[in-house]
């Protein structure tokens, strides 16, 4: 039986659970319908790195309404509304003050897949079902409801990977962040190679 991430595994650095949770799976229990998916890409933000602060994150600039969640205890989640129409779900992590977290970019569709479909609008699986932040969190029906919920609840969890499973896993750069002079250059993206759920990198 697969068991829950508790709150002192989500205590480290965003940089260390991130590659953690490759393999773990993402639980969003609804009235109706429970969604499953197995996380297959991920990047971490804040912290440093080679003694350089992460201007990637969006807690580097300090502490706003929007980034508070980052800046709590891990174990919460913190979920942000991008462009105007699409939500991403991050995975807060380290200790009070420390402003981390770890960004779910790509899931592998496992159960609640039928209504997965509806909420995207296509007719089957394919990679482009839930390959990217925006696209899963549409499938799961994550939005800003689930804004610091607590991730060992009953709701929204992480439950670990199955033991003895050998996954190849790889790290890069992050996307998209070419706004951050030295956080661009960070090899906090991490992700299982090969599987075709992994967002365009």
């Amino acid at each position: 039986m697969m068991r829950k991430w508790q709150y002192e595994e989500f205590q480290e650095p965003a940089a260390k659970v991130a590659p953690k949770l490759l393999g773990s799976y993402l639980v969003h229990v609804r009235p109706d319908t429970t969604f499953v998916g197995r996380i297959v890409e991920t990047e971490a933000y804040g912290g440093t790195y080679r003694r350089q602060v992460d201007d990637g994150a969006h807690s580097h600039k300090g502490l706003t309404a929007r980034t508070e969640p980052m800046f709590c205890a891990g174990g919460i989640a913190y979920v942000y509304l991008i462009y105007g129409m699409y939500y991403c779900m991050n995975i807060v992590t380290a200790s009070p003050g420390d402003a981390q977290a770890v960004l779910i970019r790509a899931v592998e569709p496992v159960d609640g897949i039928e209504r997965m479909l509806v909420n995207r609008k296509a007719t089957k699986v394919t990679k482009n079902l839930t390959n990217g932040p925006g696209k899963l969190c549409m499938a799961m029906e994550i939005g800003l409801a689930e804004n610091k919920i607590d991730l060992c609840g009953e709701s929204l969890f992480i439950l670990h990977g199955e033991s003895g499973i050998l996954m190849h896993t790889e790290r890069s750069r992050r996307i998209n962040i070419d706004y951050a002079v030295k956080g661009k250059y960070f090899p906090w993206r991490f992700y299982i190679k090969n599987n075709p759920f992994v967002s365009k990198g």
